[in-house]
């Protein structure tokens, strides 16, 4: 299989140079609570594997590059394998499809444009960014990695707003006062790259038909936003709608003598729309949330010059509660989650059934054409409680029970608990325990691409222990060591395509220190995190998972002068990415092109890599309006050494 990746083909076509400079921005907004983290009713102080980022911290954050959603990959246990321009999150241990991002529970059909250039949320639209890397509770499921919740900020009615110009893409956003108690807020972002330079490129590149890679439509994405709120005493209502759209035409000739059928056109284009209604209410003695939501996300992709595509429509309708109730020592709550889905498919594709970390030849694949509709319910009900046991000691404990009603899988049960037990205010000691199951990829357990005998889920068991010491100078010291065991995982089998009878595991500790000096900030976040799965059934071996980085080193630093200047830096070490080597090939009978051998899974490694972003800033307040003045510099370290990111292989290999 030709893994084509949309990040990376855009990468390399876009990006030439790996010094990056972005970005000027106009800004008017009010800013009060610009640093403020909101805590949900199911948030325990000080219990393992949860960060929280405010939407200015994150971006202060250098290589941000305006998008706060990028500064997760800055928090210990978090490893990135795409540097700036990339989002294949690692999570401890976890594949990035095991990690799930919402907007408090509304589904997003995806979360960043072009494989990583910018996330589909707006700075305004964000009033903090919650990070669960594990042991996280019971209102959330069908993640065995982790979570990445996004808390909506609601329209103020500021009658302010921003104008945002940066390297690939402008945007704006404007929240405006419609009543005493209803707001209105709308951004918009298109990227502006395609109206300067695509036709000339696209000339460039029409006639090229003997260069390996082309663009025949230049990149292109947008995106938009609007909340509308209104609040009536406890209550607060909204309808919140998000709509993001991407499309690029390429072409490649870059196999034409290595795997012939694979060469020609790559045509991407997805966008999808969410919209939901929430209902909010905060009383003395109890809190409680109902989201109805509805999400359609389309995807249209053409292959090769023979004519491969596939046409997904996938819809979710969705209504999601929570109440949480407040009596005396104890905070129980009760919540449930109903999911239809319905997804329309067709396609002619070519079969793909490969260990992770080989590629197999679409010149030696069988051809599956489905033109079907895919139909699944899924009905989820949750319950627990947090229990302040003492001054000191409190307990979090919980169930989470799913019954899917999809071909034959049925009830899944997801005990977890929490205890955190705090010395005094500035040292506490915490562990977390629970499973997490979540669907495997559907292409597994389909009758046209694998095997429909599957009638079980994935899980994890996840162990975590939380050291929290924070010290008298200002500074804080945060130790957490982890365990995980993966089962059920779907991998490779010879007579079946796949089975349910995969095992792995992951282990590694996250360090995380903070020091504030007067204006200056500095955290260093390290991470250790070893991980390895079955690949096939054909033995019971576990290799690396691809995104097994064992040590991950980052120092944050940010400073901000008197006189409106701040300067901010990001070195990142990484140990290098697992590959599987080719070892040798061999001779494919009546064919010109020869088959690679592959050696052990993942037994080499890529380089270590260096990488240094800074960010400086000036903002210049007016009396109704200021202009932020940001210059970024991304992958300094490039000037003095390359980070190499995988290794491409001639026709010999």
């Amino acid at each position: 299989m030709k893994k084509i990746l949309l990040s990376l083909l855009v990468s390399n076509l876009l990006f030439a140079e790996n010094i990056q400079l972005d970005d000027i921005e106009v800004i008017a907004t009010d800013g009060s609570d610009e640093d403020a983290v909101y805590q949900k009713e199911s948030w325990l102080p000080n219990a393992p594997m949860q960060q929280q980022i405010s939407v200015q911290d994150a971006l202060d954050v250098a290589g941000s590059n305006g998008d706060p959603l990028k500064a997760i990959s800055s928090f210990a246990g978090v490893v990135s394998t795409g540097n700036d321009t990339g989002n294949e999150l690692y999570i401890h241990g976890s594949k990035p499809r095991e990690t799930e991002f919402t907007l408090n529970h509304l589904p997003l059909g995806y979360v960043f444009h072009m494989g990583g250039i910018h996330s589909i949320i707006a700075p305004e639209a964000t009033a903090s960014i919650d990070a669960y890397l594990g042991g996280f509770d019971v209102t959330y499921g069908d993640a065995m990695g982790g979570i990445i919740d996004i808390s909506p900020k609601y329209p103020s009615g500021s009658n302010k707003g921003r104008v945002h110009i940066g390297l690939y893409d402008a945007d704006f956003a404007y929240d405006a006062k419609l009543g005493d108690d209803t707001s209105l807020l709308i951004t918009a972002r298109r990227s502006y790259l395609d109206f300067l330079i695509a036709d000339m490129v696209e000339e460039r590149d029409k006639d090229k038909q003997d260069e390996e890679d082309t663009i025949r439509k230049f990149p292109e994405y947008s995106d938009a936003t609007l909340i509308l709120s209104h609040t009536m005493g406890d209550h607060l209502f909204s309808l919140e709608a998000i709509t993001a759209k991407d499309e690029v035409k390429l072409h490649t000739t870059a196999n034409k003598t290595k795997d012939p059928v694979a060469n020609g056109k790559l045509n991407f284009k997805s966008d999808f729309t969410t919209i939901g209604a929430r209902w909010n209410y905060f009383g003395d003695e109890v809190e409680s949330m109902t989201l109805l939501s509805n999400m359609r996300s389309k995807g249209e992709f053409e292959f090769y010059d023979d004519d491969f595509f596939i046409k997904s429509d996938f819809r979710e309708n969705k209504i999601y509660h929570e109440t949480l109730f407040d009596v005396k020592n104890h905070k129980p709550l009760v919540g449930f989650e109903l999911q239809d889905i319905r997804v329309p498919y067709k396609a002619k594709i070519f079969d793909i059934n490969v260990e992770d970390g080989k590629e197999q030849l679409i010149s030696e694949s069988e051809i599956i054409e489905v033109d079907k509709t895919y139909t699944s319910k899924v009905y989820t009900g949750f319950v627990q409680d947090i229990w302040d046991i003492n001054e000191h000691d409190h307990l979090r404990y919980g169930l989470r029970a799913s019954k899917i009603d999809f071909q034959n899988f049925g009830t899944i049960l997801d005990p977890r608990v929490a205890y955190v037990h705090d010395f005094d205010d500035s040292l506490s000691a915490s562990m977390a325990m629970g499973k997490y199951s979540q669907m495997p990829d559907y292409g597994y357990v389909v009758d046209e691409f694998g095997n429909a005998k599957i009638d079980t889920v994935e899980f994890s068991n996840h162990y975590a222990i939380n050291l929290s010491k924070k010290f008298s100078d200002k500074s804080s010291i945060v130790i957490e060591p982890y365990f995980k065991t993966f089962e059920n995982l779907a991998i490779v089998d010879e007579v079946e395509k796949y089975k349910a009878v995969g095992e792995g595991e992951a282990y590694g500790v996250d360090v995380t220190y903070r020091k504030n000096i007067d204006n200056f900030d500095v955290i260093m976040a390290y991470t250790y995190a070893k991980s390895k799965r079955q690949t096939t059934t054909a033995n019971d071996k576990k290799y690396r998972l691809e995104g097994d980085i064992p040590h991950t080193l980052q120092l944050n630093t940010s400073y901000r002068f008197n006189n409106g200047w701040r300067v901010s830096s990001l070195f990142r070490y990484n140990s290098g990415q697992p590959y599987t080597p080719i070892i040798g090939t061999e001779e494919v009978e009546g064919e010109s092109y020869k088959r690679p051998i592959y050696g052990k899974n993942f037994s080499k490694r890529l380089p270590d890599s260096y990488d240094l972003d800074i960010q400086i800033g000036k903002t210049f307040k007016y009396s109704h309006s200021s202009l932020e003045f940001v210059l970024e510099l991304m992958n300094v370290t490039e000037l003095f050494r390359d980070n190499i990111e995988g290794y491409s292989y001639d026709d010999e290999y």
